[in-house]
């Protein structure tokens, strides 16, 4: 994305917009991880760019630093629950699952 041709007030609504995928990845409602860091160095990017005074003011520069560290910080957190996951599937012992599938096919006695 090209931001040197865009007006200050186009760059301030696209920071916006991005805040929002941001948002969305943060309350789980977006899962791809690769968009999210696009997003994320693209966001990095136009904040640098941005003029705090078009934003409403210092206090929201401020809260909209914070977000790159949070989404860092969860794209990190998932990114190592996807690998455990991955090493247990591949670790599992195939000779366990078979085990559980007979015990459950086994009807369970009525009391009379």
């Amino acid at each position: 994305m090209s931001t040197k041709k865009q007006s200050p007030l186009s760059k301030v609504q696209n920071l916006y917009l991005m805040q929002v995928e941001l948002w969305n990845f943060l309350d789980n409602k977006a899962d791809d991880a690769k968009a999210v860091e696009k997003t994320l160095k693209e966001f990095n990017a136009l904040l640098k760019e941005v003029d705090w005074r078009l934003m409403g003011g210092e206090d929201v520069l401020e809260s909209l630093q914070m977000i790159p560290k949070e989404v860092k910080s969860k794209l990190k957190t998932t990114s190592k629950k996807k690998t455990v996951a991955v090493v247990k599937k591949a670790t599992k012992k195939p000779t366990a699952n078979k085990a559980k599938k007979v015990a459950r096919k086994t009807p369970a006695k009525k009391k009379k």
